[in-house]
C-alpha cells in the first residue's frame, strides 16, 4: 500500500499525464495506492482538473489550500494526510519521472532505508547549475550539514519517518528537514527530465523567499529559536478535501 504525494501549483496541463504515469508505474508493485494532489492556491484550473480526475479515479485525494503557501508547505500537508505505510513524494510537472517508483520501492525493501533520487542536470543551462551549486554549498557551511543541489523532493519514506516529520515545529524543505531528523537515505542516481511544463512556477521572488527561509531555518546561528516557532496549523490552511 503506497501513498504518492504531489504538490500542485498552476499545473492543469500536467495532471492528466502525471496520474496516467503513476498508475502505469505502480501497477508493477501494488494494487492499493492513493494519489494525493495538493493544490497550493493555483490561479489556473488545476483544482477543476483534480476534481475531474477524482471522479474517474476513486484512489485520488484532492486537497485545496486556501492560498499559495509554497511547495514545501503543500508537501507537508500532503504527507500529513497520507494513509499508507509508504509515502512517495514527487513534483507534478514530471521532472520527477514516475517510472522510477518501482525501483525506489524495491530499493527500500532491500535496504530498509528511505530512498531519494539523486538527479543529474546535464540538460539544464550552465548558469542555473552554478548559481544552485553556490547556494547549496553556502547553506552546507552555515548549517554544518551536507546539502546538495542534486537532491530534491523525489523520495520515499516509511510510516516511522513520516510520524516524526509531521511533528516538526517549522518547515524548511523536505529533504533538509528529514536529514535534520537524522535520517540516512539510500541514493539512486538518475538524469532529471525537463518535464512537460514550459515555464517554471518558481519566479525570482519565490526563489529568493525560499533561500531566505532555508538560511534562517538551518543556520547554526538561528536553529535554537526553531523550538519556539509555531507549528503549521493544518486545519486552518486547508480549504477543501475531496
Amino acid at each position: 500500500m503506497i501513498s504518492i504525494v504531489s504538490p500542485v501549483y498552476n499545473s492543469e496541463t500536467c495532471l492528466e499525464e502525471l496520474v496516467k504515469r503513476i498508475i502505469l508505474s505502480t501497477k508493477k508493485i501494488s494494487n492499493c495506492i492513493e494519489i494525493i494532489l495538493v493544490d497550493d492556491g493555483s490561479t489556473d484550473n488545476s483544482w477543476e482538473k483534480i476534481k475531474k480526475l477524482k471522479k474517474r479515479f476513486k484512489f485520488i485525494k484532492g486537497i485545496k489550500l486556501n492560498k499559495n503557501y509554497g511547495q514545501h508547505q503543500a508537501i507537508y500537508i500532503g504527507i500529513s494526510n497520507s494513509s499508507y505505510d509508504i509515502t512517495i513524494v514527487l513534483d507534478c510537472d514530471l521532472q520527477d519521472d514516475p517510472k522510477y517508483i518501482p525501483l525506489m520501492y524495491k530499493t527500500y525493501l532491500e535496504n530498509n532505508l528511505p530512498v531519494i533520487i539523486q538527479h543529474s542536470y546535464e540538460d539544464f543551462d550552465f548558469k542555473s547549475r552554478i548559481v544552485s551549486n553556490i547556494f547549496w554549498y553556502f547553506l552546507s557551511i552555515i548549517s554544518l550539514k551536507k546539502f546538495s543541489p542534486y537532491l530534491g523532493n523525489y523520495l520515499l519514506i516509511n510510516k516511522n519517518i513520516k510520524k516524526n516529520y509531521i511533528k516538526i515545529p517549522s518547515i524548511g524543505y523536505l529533504y533538509g528537514d528529514l536529514i535534520f531528523l537524522k535520517n540516512n537515505f539510500f541514493l539512486i542516481k538518475k538524469k532529471r527530465s525537463k518535464g512537460i511544463r514550459k515555464k517554471t512556477t518558481y519566479d525570482t521572488k519565490k526563489l529568493l523567499q525560499l533561500a531566505i527561509r532555508l538560511i534562517f531555518k538551518y543556520s547554526i546561528f538561528t536553529r535554537f529559536f526553531q523550538n519556539f516557532t509555531k507549528r503549521l496549523k493544518i486545519k486552518k490552511i486547508i480549504k477543501k478535501i475531496i
